[in-house]
Order: structure tokens, then C-alpha cells, then sequence
């Protein structure tokens, strides 16, 4: 362990989501979007063509189906996602990323990735954010 007590490295990890949430924020604001808009659009895409249920997206993302159902609503309003439903199901609804979207998408996240480079990764290696992100996919396993 490190000589880090509990309570400093819960301090520190509540800093850096904040910091992280805030610098997302500020740059996707150029894209009309938020941090979670962001996530849940980045999310659907990786799902491909096919989509994903809502009830899928809301566990991957832990969050509620109700703020997955309104956040669908604003994307779908603006253009971004559309709603199937499911041919076995009437109850089960998919979301993918409209087909005239999926360009934009990977746009974002190109202007990101080199915003971010800008202004994080310039103080961080290469090796740093390799061990970070190992270790934060690890964290995200935890149940």
C-alpha cells in the first residue's frame, strides 16, 4: 500500500473525477453536448449497427432507466440516435446512432482525443495513462 491514507486518496479521486468532468464538459460544449450525453452516445456507437437495448445501455452506464429514457429524447431530438423496437418484444426498445450521425461522432471524438492531448497529456506520459487507464478499468469491474 502507499503511504496515501484512505481518506487522501478518496479526496484525491474525488478531485480528479471533478477536474476530468470539467474539462470534458468545457470541450464537448463546442459539440452541443455534456459529459453523460457523450458517454451514452460514445456507448451506443461502440454497440454498431444493431444498437443496443436501453435496459443494456442503462446497466453498462449504472445508471437509472429513466435518465437513460430522457437522455435518449434529447439525442433522438437532435438528430443523433433513433429508437427501434424489437420484433419479438413490444416492450423492448434499441438505440443506435443514426447512420448520417456516425461520422460526427467519430469527429468528437478525434477533436477530443487532440484537445486532450493539448492540455492533460501534456503533463502525463504515455506510460502514466496506460497504467491509469489499466487500473480504472480494473476499478470499473468492482461489484
Amino acid at each position: 500500500m502507499s503511504d496515501m491514507t484512505t481518506y487522501q486518496a478518496g479526496v484525491a479521486q474525488a478531485a480528479a473525477y471533478r477536474n476530468l468532468n470539467k474539462l470534458f464538459s468545457t470541450l464537448l460544449k463546442s459539440h452541443g453536448l455534456t459529459s453523460m450525453q457523450w458517454f451514452v452516445l460514445g456507448t451506443i456507437y461502440d454497440s454498431g449497427d444493431d444498437g443496443i437495448q436501453l435496459t443494456q445501455l442503462s446497466a453498462k452506464l449504472q445508471t437509472g432507466l429513466p435518465f437513460i429514457t430522457n437522455t435518449i429524447n434529447m439525442l433522438e431530438s437532435k438528430g443523433m440516435v433513433e429508437r427501434k423496437g424489437s420484433l419479438t418484444d413490444s416492450r423492448s426498445k434499441s438505440v443506435s446512432i443514426r447512420q448520417e450521425f456516425k461520422l460526427d461522432c467519430e469527429q468528437i471524438e478525434a477533436d477530443l482525443r487532440a484537445r486532450m492531448r493539448e492540455s492533460v497529456y501534456n503533463d502525463i506520459s504515455r506510460r502514466e495513462l496506460d497504467d491509469y487507464i489499466k487500473v480504472l478499468h480494473k476499478l470499473s469491474q468492482l461489484r
